[in-house]
């Protein structure tokens, strides 16, 4: 069935220069909204300088030339969503068609059929830019790798497999999932954070529980999991889920069924799960503290959220976006700002947020050096870095030969978090995958400290 739209939602243009087919394509595209026609080039161009069009459908041969190719450039520039109508099937004319900008095509004569396949991409198009602003409004950032890492949020709404955000302490792991709950439209949404029960009472949470099943449990209850049907369970700080819990969680994640604690009566119900987690999870599968199984059943899609040293082009901004939401106006001096935008920011957005809050508490309103708190000094992103004599400091305590297998470790770590698994980082470092995995199980517990501080 054709994607119908309110004809005052949806504004399109088709120009041909042939009058029956004119007609006749006329006729077709009207179930899709307003159709304005144009029998040549120039009242083509004409209309589209005169009038706002969603869409555009163009014939390539106008007036006896391809002149319908110049009005794919100039639909570009107007925001309109141009498809090609043509009986060219030449692939050199098409793929000029495409070069100037064509979204989409169709060849003369086209069925509904056809049609309706073109009509559902553009309005699929047409939700992605709506979601991108939606995006762009949530999630402050100029980092062309963070972007694109972000606007994999736009195709989750096609889909029900499970989605799992990683990210520092900070960088906007509740923000995202509340992006994607709006995108997919979810409800449901519920959420909890693991880290924050105790092994049988996150049981409990989770799968609910049966009248007297344990002390204290004075009624019947839901689980979060069961309430979740139809919707979305966000599982944050998921590390934190106990060995056992977790073994429960993959048996629901895989049937969609589970028992309530004290019930021997399962459970249905047909819930999303998004988790996120501020840990290495690949570390904690190599230490054994966390289920292989488990996470390869609730990272079918995942998103990295980037630290703030790692996307300092977003510091300044989100200084500005935080200072923006107050009614007071703050000015940062050129010497703040070189030193701001130097500084780690361990918290990430969180620690910007509170420095913001903290200066219109103290009254501040212009922002020099002075009023920078002492730790931003004296802490830039430099100085985060372990200096050369920390390192000899680690090698007179500990020896070479162990300080040298510790950097080893983290080498190894750091380019696995980088890669996302452990075979592509032993492709990258070149070396093999068996020998990696071995390094990593014989040096598990292998930990060593400069000065009292793990490293």
């Amino acid at each position: 069935l054709p994607v119908s739209m309110n004809e005052n939602e949806t504004s399109i243009l088709l120009v041909e220069d042939d009058p029956i087919t004119l007609q006749l394509h006329k006729r077709l595209l009207s179930a899709y909204g307003k159709v304005y026609s144009a029998k040549s080039f120039d009242a083509g161009k004409k209309l589209m300088s005169e009038k706002d069009f969603d869409l555009g459908f163009f014939d390539l041969n106008l007036d006896g030339e391809l002149k319908g190719i110049e009005l794919l450039a100039l639909a570009q520039n107007h925001k309109v969503y141009p498809v090609v109508v043509s009986g060219e099937s030449q692939d050199e004319v098409l793929e000029k068609a495409f070069l100037k900008g064509a979204k989409d095509y169709l060849l003369k004569p086209f069925s509904k059929e056809k049609l309706n396949h073109v009509m559902a991409r553009f309005f699929n198009n047409k939700r992605h830019v709506e979601f991108e602003g939606l995006i762009n409004n949530s999630f402050i950032t100029k980092s062309k790798e963070q972007t694109d890492e972000i606007y994999k949020i736009k195709n989750l709404a096609i889909s029900s497999k499970p989605i799992f955000i990683n990210g520092e302490t900070g960088t906007g792991k509740r923000v995202v999932s509340h992006l994607i709950k709006d995108i997919c439209q979810a409800s449901p949404f519920i959420e909890i954070n693991c880290s924050q029960y105790s092994e049988n009472l996150l049981a409990s949470e989770l799968f609910g529980h049966k009248r007297g099943s344990f002390t204290g449990a004075n009624s019947e209850k839901k689980g979060l999991l069961e309430i979740a049907d139809g919707g979305i369970v966000f599982l944050d700080e998921i590390h934190a889920l106990s060995l056992n819990s977790q073994k429960t969680l993959l048996k629901a994640l895989e049937e969609k069924e589970f028992y309530p604690v004290g019930s021997n009566r399962p459970v249905k119900s047909n819930f999303r799960i998004i988790t996120a987690t501020c840990e290495d999870i690949q570390e904690m599968i190599n230490k054994g503290e966390f289920r292989e199984d488990l996470f390869g059943r609730i990272s079918t899609f995942q998103i990295n959220l980037l630290p703030l040293r790692e996307r300092k082009e977003d510091i300044l901004l989100l200084l500005e976006y935080f200072i923006s939401k107050h009614l007071v106006q703050i000015l940062l001096t050129s010497e703040a700002k070189k030193i701001l935008k130097e500084y780690s920011w361990p918290r990430n957005t969180r620690e910007i947020q509170d420095l913001v809050e903290n200066w219109i508490v103290e009254g501040h309103r212009l922002i020099t050096p002075e009023v920078i708190p002492s730790h931003i000094k004296n802490n830039t992103s430099l100085k985060n870095k372990m200096s050369l004599d920390a390192y000899l400091d680690m090698v007179e305590a500990h020896g070479l030969s162990d300080v040298l297998v510790h950097l080893k470790k983290e080498l190894v770590l750091g380019m696995i978090k980088r890669n996302k698994t452990m075979k592509k980082a032993a492709e990258i470092m070149d070396v093999s995958y068996p020998s990696l995995s071995k390094f990593l199980k014989n040096n598990r517990g292998q930990r060593i400290s400069n000065k009292g501080q793990g490293l």
